[in-house]
């Protein structure tokens, strides 16, 4: 068969991206487009075309890798990879589509409460748009609190604020601890 050339065209029609096969070598070749994008995401949102790979049975793989998923209130992107056959045929789906969120996370957050901070509510305020962000629950996203100023104090361990609405009121509610020392690498030590 004639050598062909295979070009990703990740934001082509609808925004799921497309798959183009040209032909290589004579003049005015043409290329035309593989419809894979609308068989291979379905309805799912992703950019299908910015990775291609042959393999040796002739057929190769064509990847999304801004293909995303919700986790909560989160959205990830994880990517997505389908197998074609030689003819560009769709086969299958090779890389793990997750079924679930795959991207919960412990984080504990070390926050300076000595004097040199000022003024605290603008702490708050950014603790607050932090956590918000994060679809917090039991065996999902936990936070736990450090703050730290001449002391280290655990203001709350992880899975101690349940939900999110818990945790922002806690957030809220935090008070400094002052002091005229830092002791940053104690408190990174501690975390």
């Amino acid at each position: 068969s004639p050598p062909r050339l295979l070009v990703g065209a990740p934001w082509d029609g609808d925004g799921r991206g497309d798959v183009y096969e040209c032909d290589v070598g004579p003049q005015n070749s043409s290329c035309a487009k593989t419809n894979l994008g609308a068989a291979a995401l379905g309805g799912s949102a992703g950019h299908l075309g910015m990775t291609l790979a042959g393999s040796e049975d002739g057929g190769g793989f064509a990847c999304a890798p801004l293909w995303s998923q919700e986790c909560g209130t989160s959205v990830f992107s994880s990517g997505r990879c389908v197998r074609l056959d030689e003819e560009l045929r769709l086969v299958g789906t090779v890389a793990p589509t997750a079924q679930r969120c795959s991207t919960y996370m412990d984080i504990v957050l070390v926050l300076d409460g000595s004097n040199s901070i000022y003024p605290w509510e603008e702490v708050q305020e950014f603790l607050g748009n932090i956590l918000g962000r994060f679809f917090i629950g039991p065996g999902q996203t936990q936070v736990g609190v450090l703050q730290y100023g001449e002391q280290v104090v655990q203001e709350w361990a992880l899975g101690q604020h349940p939900t999110a609405q818990s945790l922002l009121e806690a957030a809220r509610n935090l008070t400094r601890q002052e002091g005229r020392e830092t002791r940053t690498a104690m408190a990174i030590r501690q975390a």
